[in-house]
């Protein structure tokens, strides 16, 4: 067994002889299951190399174990999400109010990072509310979920922390739900490296002490259970690199007030950081918040008095073209994010099939209740809607625009000037030139491609990642020729220049070779 803190070289050899003994044990094990019938429906999600790599990451690279847990992973999906989402990505909008509700209390929250760079989940039982356990269990799947989507966690693994102490007791549900929420965190691929348990009751503690006692070695290996106060506890935790700042500061009402009461959740800092990363979560999958729904209406209402008179009263959801200035609305807001999270996908398409990511776009903002609207000039400043095409035209221009600062930021966080030469597994941009780095990046394209188009955007980045890795892993860098006058001969790429170049390559691979006549 390897140490806590080993990693594996993800060489490329060693990866795609996992990968193929992981379909192997899939192969022999999934009759019947519900991950056979999740193939059945999408077989591009549920064979996506960014999936399955996800898997053997978090289960050390282990095929056996990793299948396994994919099995348990669909079964637990379909159990809490229905099967219509057996085979998506689940976002906000697959969670209702009170699944929603349940997310904002904190009970469970990514709290920071340790001093080996883990993020770090910390459990708070004193502040479980729901009105079903289904509600909590949800939000635990997305949370954690959510939490892989980063390489780094996958690579590095997580630390967790139940945090029993004082207030945060479990006073009310007494362990309701401990099976249902272990099953989960058996099922996700999410790697615990260490698990703390605190607790200021004896009862409590001499209880999960002997239970502990019970698991096999590697298990008890990475649990600790500490007892004590809130101080004597954060002791315990800094000791094994957690800073105290992970922990929420003592509370002076009961949890019931803390929930209640929206001045008490200004009081705790922490929690407050919690909800401002739920409300940024908000905002990405364009699921508004009922109360700030309100509030900017209202505010609406008090700055656009007179743009009501002979046309549209804007609405939050609206987006809105007041002419020559940028709208900071509701639903211009969700507009920006939906075209950072399509830019890749849009420039990757050829011209003749941008329509539909724009056309996806517009569905999303009217689903919401949202109108196009400008101010018209001729009409006292009226608000009139936009007509369709004059709405595609606006969004494709944001595509443009968008694309015009992520150039800018790049030719100003280009790369870093080095000194050397290129070395035969670097990759040399603009520049034609055969050596290995440059080879091997093309041939990783072409073996790539057909899976890379099957992708959605979350696991296309992913897969561009991993060639990034591969080369890496192969002793290569990204360079491309300095300007002149810039004080040397190469620059050395950055890693956002080189994602937008690799999904470059993607794009001219698929599109046919133009005929010479």
């Amino acid at each position: 067994k390897l140490g806590l803190n080993e990693n594996i070289a993800e060489e490329a050899t060693f990866i795609e002889g996992a990968l193929q003994e992981l379909d192997n044990h899939l192969i022999r094990t999934k009759n019947g299951s519900v991950y056979e019938t999740a193939e059945k429906l999408n077989p591009q999600y549920v064979n996506a190399r960014a999936l399955r790599l996800m898997f053997l990451r978090g289960n050390w690279y282990d095929p056996k174990a990793a299948a396994d847990q994919m099995i348990r992973f669909f079964d637990i999906k379909e159990q809490i999400f229905g099967r219509e989402k057996l085979v998506k990505d689940i976002t906000l909008h697959d969670l209702d109010e009170d699944d929603i509700a349940c997310l904002k209390t904190g009970c469970i929250q990514q709290a920071g990072k340790d001093r080996s760079n883990r993020l770090v989940f910390v459990q708070l039982p004193g502040l479980r509310t729901y009105k079903t356990l289904l509600n909590e269990m949800r939000a635990l799947f997305y949370i954690t979920m959510q939490a892989l989507r980063s390489e780094e966690v996958q690579l590095y693994g997580t630390v967790c922390v139940m945090y029993s102490v004082g207030e945060f007791r479990d006073s009310k549900r007494n362990g309701e739900g401990f099976l249902e929420n272990a099953r989960i965190g058996m099922a996700v691929p999410i790697r615990l490296e260490s698990n703390h348990l605190c607790y200021s009751e004896i009862q409590e503690y001499l209880l999960c002490n002997g239970v502990f006692q019970t698991l096999p070695v590697e298990l008890r290996a990475k649990c600790q259970v500490h007892f004590g106060s809130h101080a004597e506890c954060q002791h315990h935790l800094l000791t094994y690199g957690i800073p105290p700042s992970v922990v929420p500061p003592r509370v002076a009402a009961a949890p019931s007030s803390y929930i209640t009461n929206h001045h008490h959740h200004q009081a705790v800092n922490n929690l407050d950081r919690h909800l401002q990363w739920v409300q940024k979560c908000l905002m990405e999958d364009g699921v508004e918040d009922c109360h700030q729904q309100h509030h900017h209406h209202q505010v609406l209402q008090q700055q656009e008095p007179s743009a009501v008179a002979g046309g549209f009263a804007p609405r939050f959801n609206d987006v809105l073209y007041p002419g020559g200035k940028t709208s900071n609305n509701g639903g211009n807001s969700y507009l920006r994010t939906l075209v950072r999270e399509s830019a890749q996908v849009y420039d990757i398409e050829s011209n003749g099939r941008k329509r539909p990511v724009v056309d996806t776009i517009i569905s999303k903002i009217e689903q919401r209740g949202g109108r196009f609207l400008k101010r018209d000039k001729g009409t006292q400043g009226a608000w009139t809607e936009l007509p369709l095409d004059e709405t595609r035209v606006k969004i494709m221009q944001s595509f443009r625009n968008y694309r015009r600062r992520q150039e800018g930021d790049n030719v100003q966080t280009g790369g870093t000037l080095i000194a050397d030469e290129p070395r035969p597994d670097d990759v040399v941009f603009g520049r034609a030139q055969k050596n290995r780095g440059s080879e091997l990046l093309h041939r990783l394209i072409k073996e790539q491609a057909e899976e890379y188009d099957s992708l959605d955007r979350h696991l296309k980045v992913t897969l561009v990642k991993e060639i990034m890795r591969r080369i890496a892993d192969a002793g290569g860098r990204f360079l491309q020729p300095a300007s002149e006058g810039a004080g040397g001969k190469w620059l050395e790429v950055s890693k956002d220049n080189v994602r937008e170049r690799i999904s470059k390559y993607f794009r001219n691979n698929r599109r046919p070779t133009k005929k010479i006549r």
